[in-house]
């Protein structure tokens, strides 16, 4: 079973439209590197889980003793390429929301200057 990222990409888009609704002041900098930081370890988990399910197409495919299962290779192949899907979607509102937080970070520290 791989992670659900779902919840966390919501997460991470919520915290881009809050952030983008807030005067420039008014952005909460540790915030947002909570969810980025939590974002970041749902992306880690999902890499895991995509490598493990690598390694058992592998198996699949390879291990001569074992009957070729054509249908575990088509789902485990479905079910790999969406959930990269979803890991991608992730790193992106991930990489987004990394930007915002620097811009707020520039800004923090020019207004403190």
């Amino acid at each position: 079973m791989h992670p659900d990222l779902a919840a966390a990409t919501e997460r991470i888009v919520a915290m881009r439209a809050r952030v983008a609704s807030l005067p420039d002041d008014g952005v909460p900098v540790q915030e947002i590197e909570d969810v980025l930081c939590e974002g970041y370890a749902h992306a880690l988990a999902g890499d895991a889980w995509l490598t493990r399910a690598e390694q058992r197409l592998h198996d699949l495919i390879d291990d001569t003793s074992l009957p070729i299962r054509g249908r575990d290779l088509r789902v485990l192949a479905s079910e790999h390429g969406n959930f990269q899907r979803s890991v991608i979607a992730l790193r992106l509102e991930l990489e987004r929301l990394r930007r915002e937080h620097e811009r707020a970070q520039a800004g923090s520290r020019a207004r403190s200057s």
